[in-house]
């Protein structure tokens, strides 16, 4: 994609792709010391949308670090959102994302959150995208029934219980305590 090679050869960071995070889909790092250099990271395993958004998210981070040297700057703040749109609105064209994913990042950057995990519609249709290892959409736990026992990568099991906004009330039967659990966290 042109406009990715471009952003990349005409800035000063090293990217990385990572091993999957289970918190969060890349970071930027600005340098420590003198000879550092800024380095943005990347999930190995996201799918080619979740990747080029991530990739611009991570971005504005940099243009922001670079634009404001001397400002400690919220990461999400004013001028973060700003960056992030107008880096993106480049991208925003039916011969990049599918019409799904375009009406979703339209609305997001209407009300710009700091990820595109924390918008629930974003992350839901994102979400259709991705494969497992036998190319078939993982389950989630937005897929099961009320009262369904599940169990998480992370080994713990719950039952689901009714949804709070975008959230649902999950009991966890390992230690008897209530959680708040995500509809679009992955069950194993």
């Amino acid at each position: 994609m042109p406009i990715v090679v471009e952003a990349y050869s005409t800035s000063s960071f090293q990217l990385k792709f990572k091993k999957p995070r289970n918190s969060k889909l890349g970071d930027f790092r600005a340098p420590r010391g003198d000879r550092g250099v800024c380095c943005i990271t990347l999930n190995g395993n996201l799918n080619p949308y979740q990747m080029l958004v991530t990739f611009v998210h991570e971005l504005a981070h940099y243009t922001v670090y670079v634009n404001y040297p001397k400002r400690r700057l919220e990461p999400h703040g004013e001028e973060w959102k700003q960056t992030f749109a107008q880096l993106l609105l480049p991208y925003l064209m039916s011969e990049i994302f599918p019409e799904d994913i375009l009406i979703a990042l339209k609305h997001h950057l209407q009300h710009i959150k700091a990820s595109s995990t924390a918008d629930a519609n974003l992350a839901k249709v994102m979400k259709r995208y991705d494969a497992n290892s036998s190319g078939e959409k993982p389950l989630t736990v937005e897929d099961l029934p009320e009262g369904a026992v599940f169990q998480l990568a992370n080994g713990m099991r719950f039952k689901k219980g009714p949804k709070r906004r975008t959230r649902y009330q999950c009991v966890c039967l390992d230690n008897d305590k209530t959680y708040s659990v995500s509809g679009l966290a992955e069950i194993k």
